[in-house]
């Protein structure tokens, strides 16, 4: 493979390889000390795991050089990029297309299954009508992670790219690399503040040739997820029987 001087790598059959570093925001709190869901879940900020994850992280990847980088632009995002990219004199944007697949507002705990809606929601994502949490459904959500992953793909100002993101966001990505679709909401696990490192190779023309998953779910804080046994929907399910248990 063939590396210029600005780090632009071709390939044998002269593609451009470009890069996605795809990050999960660290760790946050939807559920309050009176172990309600907050009001406002889009307004989480990391707490104190979540900093420590970033600043984890931050060193595990002070090495890897990007030209751009990108948030979602809700809070946890961004905090978990600010602290991961540290001093890089790279300008951290706005890329509202990776937001988060989108719940009913003010009903995270509502007249569900608990089981079946919640603690394993995400393991029906492939079924036509699936919706999370009684907002948006998971294909029309796919559909849209891939018109963002179109719109960056068609941005050549960059060649190493990071982005912040969320957990069934970085799974959609991951669905459209692999070639598994909607199966990756089940399938895929992102544990808090993990990294995905993507290779895609497109002709002069910005036609994709090559999808490749390098390193998936990559944690600087439990690199072999010797601490997580459960997936966040089952954690948000199990405090939400918790909730109803103390009432």
């Amino acid at each position: 493979m063939h590396v210029d001087a600005a780090g632009r790598r071709t390939t044998l059959d002269g593609a451009t390889r470009r890069r996605l570093y795809l990050f999960r925001h660290g760790s946050v709190d939807y559920i309050d000390a009176d172990g309600n869901v907050v009001p406002d879940t889009d307004a989480v900020s990391l707490n104190t795991n979540g900093r420590a994850q970033a600043a984890s992280m931050r060193d595990l990847f002070e090495s890897v050089q990007v030209d751009k980088a990108q948030c979602s632009g809700l809070r946890r995002t961004r905090e978990t990029a600010e602290i991961v990219l540290g001093d890089r004199d790279v300008p951290l944007e706005i890329n509202a297309g990776f937001l988060e697949i989108r719940q009913l507002q003010g009903n995270a705990g509502g007249d569900y299954d608990i089981v079946a809606d919640v603690a394993y929601s995400h393991f029906r994502a492939t079924e036509s009508d699936a919706q999370f949490l009684g907002g948006e459904r998971y294909s029309d959500f796919y559909a849209r992670i891939q018109v963002a992953l179109e719109e960056i793909l068609q941005d050549d100002s960059w060649h190493s790219l990071a982005v912040f993101a969320h957990g069934a966001t970085n799974a959609a990505v991951l669905g459209w690399v692999t070639g598994i679709g909607c199966a990756a909401f089940g399938a895929l696990d992102q544990a808090t503040c993990c990294l995905n490192v993507i290779d895609i190779d497109v002709d002069e023309s910005g036609l994709i040739l090559r999808k490749t998953v390098r390193a998936m779910n990559v944690t600087a804080d439990d690199p072999v997820k010797g601490r997580r046994f459960i997936g966040d929907m089952e954690s948000l399910a199990y405090s939400i029987i918790k909730k109803k248990a103390a009432t």
